[in-house]
């Protein structure tokens, strides 16, 4: 089996997955204290700076907990769902200070 360079294994994931809408690709870019502003769902596990899982992060969406916009063309079905990542954290926090899961 041949060897893949980084520019090789990039245009392989890339060719695996859904292109990423240069809006979500933006907001993904942007950073607050070394943290990253917005954050997707993670496709296995759980997210690395909250550790929620996706089902839980699209459950605290629906729910109003915390933050999330959906970015997708006009007329299109599909889109990158993501979440706010420091409105995450404050939920987290309120959690913490009431004592109970919300």
């Amino acid at each position: 089996m041949a060897n893949l360079t980084n520019t090789d294994s990039k245009q392989a994931r890339q060719t695996n997955s859904r292109p990423i809408p240069e809006k979500a690709r933006e907001l993904l870019s942007d950073q607050a204290d070394g943290r990253p502003v917005w954050i997707r769902s993670p496709k296995h596990g759980v997210e690395f700076y909250t550790g929620f899982s996706r089902a839980k992060l699209y459950e605290g969406a629906g729910k109003g907990h915390f933050r999330s916009v959906s970015i997708r063309a006009p007329g299109q079905v599909k889109g990158t769902r993501l979440f706010h990542l420091q409105s995450i954290l404050d939920f987290i926090s309120k959690c913490e200070q009431h004592g109970a899961v919300q």
